[in-house]
């Protein structure tokens, strides 16, 4: 580059020095303004929780903190509790009072008396009757054992009492036919056998099946009507596994259902499985309600209500707790505005409130309102510390990169000013 050639253009040689001015200029500016960055940042971070300052698990709130959070506080005190657990379930059979009536002869079903599901039967009823040479051959044994009976009386001692036990074991042949003794009365009244065998229901009870048809041929131990008391059923409920251990045998259930608004029913508990579905995650437990009316049916959709008592105990608001899922955790109130986190174990929760069973004493104060704030200005604060830390260091960055791109805006104003550039730094 020869003099003659600077001379030629020296304007454009001062726009290219007062543009490297500028930059240097700007560059220096920037790392001036980098390290006075980070202490005005750290300041401001500092600043900013000088009404509630944050320090690992103390939160300090002023009274403008705690009145736009929200904070309320309650005593830690000891309560009588009542778990009241709710669930649906199902009414069922009584299987305890459910029974077949079954025969006891073959033979062919002349007539049933009783001809469909749904009808009461009552003990003692006639339900249908039956040909069968067996009942024809027991009744012609027994007049003849009283025939010999009779006819024989002043026979010798033990013929006597040989014919005595002939009749005696004819009556009992019949008895086990299930022939009421009315009806061997009138039998040995009458002296005449009895072509068709009259079954009757040994209990009492609602016909919940019907086995068989007029003309059908039975044979000892067939079941011929399915009977059940529905004076008493079965409620089968489901209990979910976190309450589980506050179930068994022997405690009160109400029941509501849909059909009956307003009525309340009552049962105890008898069984709870000792099996827990995995599907539901449940387990089934029966509670055994009265029915007198007959207003419950089985198969119908029931509402239950189980109340547990807990007895006395410990126990804070169920607000307070913040559970985070490998700690429970409550905020203490250490004075007016400061709240210390303290890690608490719990037990059963009923009412609201939930059991304490360590971690706390009687008389302390706990955060019942806005805990969860609290708890999130913790994480903030710890939080806020590094990023005042942070801006410094990103606010110095971008300085120097962003001070080159405003100097071609300041070259041109080189030749009406040759000093500008000096100006501007």
């Amino acid at each position: 580059m020869t003099m003659d050639w600077i001379k030629a253009n020296k304007w454009v040689v001062a726009g290219v020095i007062v543009a490297l001015a500028a930059a240097g200029g700007w560059w220096g500016y920037g790392k001036f303004a980098a390290r006075k960055a980070a202490p005005v940042a750290q300041q401001a971070a500092e600043s900013g929780h000088a009404g509630h300052g944050a320090a690992a698990d103390v939160v300090r709130l002023d009274a403008k903190g705690r009145q736009l959070a929200g904070v309320q506080t309650a005593t830690v005190a000891k309560r009588q509790l009542t778990k009241d657990i709710r669930t649906t379930g199902k009414i069922a059979l009584n299987e305890s009072s459910r029974a077949f009536i079954t025969s006891r002869v073959e033979g062919r079903i002349d007539e049933l008396y009783v001809t469909a599901e749904g009808q009461y039967v009552a003990p003692g009823q006639a339900i249908a009757a039956i040909y069968s040479p067996t009942y024809i051959a027991a009744q012609e044994e027994y007049l003849l054992a009283l025939d010999s009976v009779e006819k024989l009386r002043g026979a010798s001692r033990e013929v006597v009492q040989l014919n005595n036990r002939l009749l005696e074991a004819a009556g009992r042949k019949l008895i086990l036919l299930g022939i009421p003794a009315g009806d061997i009365e009138h039998l040995a009244h009458t002296r005449q056998a009895n072509n068709a065998m009259i079954i009757r229901a040994q209990f009492g009870g609602t016909v919940m099946e019907k086995n068989l048809l007029p003309g059908a041929y039975v044979m000892p131990g067939d079941k011929l009507f399915t009977l059940s008391d529905l004076s008493s059923v079965w409620l089968n409920a489901d209990v979910y596994e976190n309450d589980i251990a506050a179930v068994q045998a022997g405690q009160q259930v109400q029941a509501t259902t849909a059909a009956y608004p307003g009525e309340t029913f009552g049962g105890v508990v008898t069984f709870v499985n000792p099996v827990l579905d995995d599907a539901t995650r449940a387990v089934k437990v029966r509670v055994e309600m009265a029915n007198p009316d007959g207003k419950l049916k089985p198969n119908m959709f029931v509402n239950a209500s189980l109340g547990v008592p807990l007895g006395e105990s410990l126990a804070v608001s169920v607000s307070s707790l913040i559970d985070t899922g490998t700690r429970k955790v409550v905020y203490v109130a250490q004075n007016e505005d400061t709240f210390v986190k303290r890690d608490i174990t719990t037990g059963q929760e009923a009412d609201g409130y939930i059991q304490v069973l360590s971690g706390l004493q009687p008389g302390e104060t706990v955060v019942t309102a806005a805990a969860f704030l609290i708890d999130s200005q913790t994480q903030l604060g710890s939080f806020g510390g590094h990023a005042g830390h942070g801006g410094g260091k990103a606010g110095g960055a971008p300085v120097p990169t962003t001070a080159p791109a405003a100097a071609p805006q300041s070259a041109p104003a080189a030749p009406a000013n040759e000093h500008s550039g000096h100006s501007g730094h």
